[in-house]
């Protein structure tokens, strides 16, 4: 509910401070699992692409980031859910695939934090994929962020699990796939 709420106050105020123009939304899936992997650029990106996906989009963030008094329970609220960046955390990644098992959307920036390169690419959007079979659909985010100034948001085409189902989740599979998937953010981003 307040997903919704907080989505229909953010899309025009995104049309009306920014400039946006956005390409490729007939790649985005209308029903079923997809993990949304986008470039991180500003703290913005999870609401910029949650304007252009009629579904809700579920996103992983920092857990400092929900220590906050009135912005933790806020971002739980609309479906964020925290992951801790500095060790395995298993209660996060339980909740990622149940998330994709249900097929809802869920959001990860590759990178795991805001970062202008992907030279610290993190290997959770590969693993989340071969794990449940989900699609990637790649995102590049341009822009500043300045009011009044151009951003651009491109969809890519889906990244498809199918060849790999059934394969085990091994380094060299996930190296594999985060390749692409960095290859495909970095030209949709620039």
């Amino acid at each position: 509910m307040l997903y919704k709420f907080a989505k229909a106050i953010f899309t025009p105020l995104g049309y009306l401070i920014y400039r946006i123009r956005v390409s490729g939304r007939e790649h985005i899936p209308k029903d079923g699992k997809v993990i949304i992997c986008s470039n991180h650029i500003h703290g913005m990106d999870c609401i910029l692409l949650a304007i252009f996906c009629k579904r809700q989009v579920f996103y992983m963030g920092k857990k400092e980031l929900f220590e906050r008094p009135i912005l933790g329970p806020l971002l739980r609220r609309i479906g964020a859910f925290p992951v801790d960046r500095g060790a395995t955390d298993m209660k996060a990644y339980r909740h990622a695939l149940n998330i994709l098992k249900e097929d809802k959307q869920l959001g990860i920036f590759s990178q795991g934090t805001r970062a202008e390169d992907f030279e610290n690419v993190k290997s959770g959007v590969a693993v989340f994929a071969l794990k449940s079979g989900a699609p990637i659909l790649p995102v590049g985010i341009k822009g500043n962020y300045r009011p009044f100034t151009k951003m651009r948001v491109q969809f890519g085409e889906p990244i498809p699990m199918t060849q790999y189902e059934g394969q085990k989740v091994k380094s060299e599979l996930v190296d594999e796939i985060m390749e692409e998937v960095v290859c495909r953010v970095s030209a949709l981003s620039s």
